[in-house]
């Protein structure tokens, strides 16, 4: 990693933050702003949901990384969502580390239940018949996924525990501790 970037990639679970905090902090430090879920959508010409269903999560993953290497290719400064996943790949891992700052927006399993519990929309947490799970089911999901994936997550340059945060709370908070990683 150079000593100052311009790509400032936000990671954490579903419901994180990463989509609603990402614009608002582009704005704050004049970025502009990505979201890794809604580019892969309008590259696919379909929801997530449906490319899960009809491609498979591994057609996914693979064009993840095609969409993450597009967006930390360039020059620009940019703050990119990336998917609550997208570190699960080795590959993702090394762009983000060689190409900008990570933060890691780290939530409790019940503010994440609170936020996306019954979300049809959220392929991972839907039982393997597409169905929507019970409370504890969902939150045994939840809670395995994050233990899965908080091993990457955890080798963020920032870590914000924005689970009592407000957003603009939030982006004061990435802001105050980017100042040394950005211009």
């Amino acid at each position: 990693m150079t000593d100052l970037q311009h790509i400032i990639f936000l990671t954490g679970f579903m419901g994180s933050g990463k989509s609603t905090v990402g614009p608002h902090l582009a704005r704050r430090i004049g970025y502009d702003f990505a979201d890794m879920d809604n580019r892969i959508e309008q590259s696919e010409g379909a929801s997530i949901p449906d490319i899960f269903n009809k491609r498979g999560e591994a057609y996914f993953r693979r064009t993840e990384v095609e969409i993450l290497r597009e967006l930390s290719g360039g020059d620009g400064k940019i703050v990119v969502a990336l998917g609550g996943g997208t570190l699960t790949s080795e590959e993702c891992r090394n762009i983000v580390r060689d190409r900008g700052v990570l933060v890691y927006l780290q939530v409790s399993t019940p503010k994440v239940l609170e936020r996306v519990g019954r979300n049809r929309e959220r392929p991972m947490l839907l039982s393997p018949k597409g169905e929507v799970m019970s409370d504890v089911e969902l939150s045994e999901r939840i809670e395995s996924l994050i233990n899965e994936r908080e091993k990457y997550y955890l080798k963020a340059n920032l870590v914000i525990n924005a689970t009592e945060m407000t957003v603009l709370e939030c982006v004061e908070e990435i802001a105050s501790k980017l100042k040394g990683f950005v211009e």
